[in-house]
């Protein structure tokens, strides 16, 4: 083989090896929604299992969990009513409903995530802003935790 027929030759297989990486087939499995994405824009929201195929290097593929999803909070200090401190530990149980609408205003399942424990920390202040410490820990409690 001369020098110029190895050059193409090995221009080809690397050719070749790209493109099989940028493979136009992806799979979502069971457990899965999947939103294709072109040029930034979602084009196709896919609910079912499968072998669906794709434009490379056009065409990205952002998956979400159908599953019911845990989010569990580090401890974190929450000030009563009477200016007591409490470390607050919680947790909230979630699931995506529509994952067009997710990536539309988080793109991706992390940023659900980080919106969600906002929202939560928030909404769990204000709360326990609004009662003294004996109501939350002894005659509240029930009240408080509905």
């Amino acid at each position: 083989m001369t020098k110029q027929g190895f050059i193409i030759a090995l221009v080809v297989v690397v050719i070749g090896l790209f493109l099989l990486g940028a493979s136009p087939l992806f799979i979502v499995d069971i457990i899965q929604n999947a939103i294709v994405v072109q040029l930034g824009k979602p084009v196709r929201n896919i609910t079912e299992p499968g072998l669906y195929v794709k434009i490379p290097f056009i065409q990205e593929v952002t998956y979400f969990d159908k599953r019911l999803l845990d989010y569990d909070s580090e401890p974190q200090d929450v000030i009563t009513q009477d200016k007591k401190t409490l470390l607050l530990d919680n947790y909230a149980k979630w699931r995506i409903v529509d994952p067009l609408k997710v990536y539309q205003n988080f793109q991706t399942q992390r940023g659900a995530l980080q919106r969600l424990h906002d929202i939560i920390y928030s909404e769990l202040r204000v709360e326990l802003g609004r009662h003294d410490l004996l109501e939350i820990v002894a005659t509240d409690r029930a009240d408080i935790m509905k």
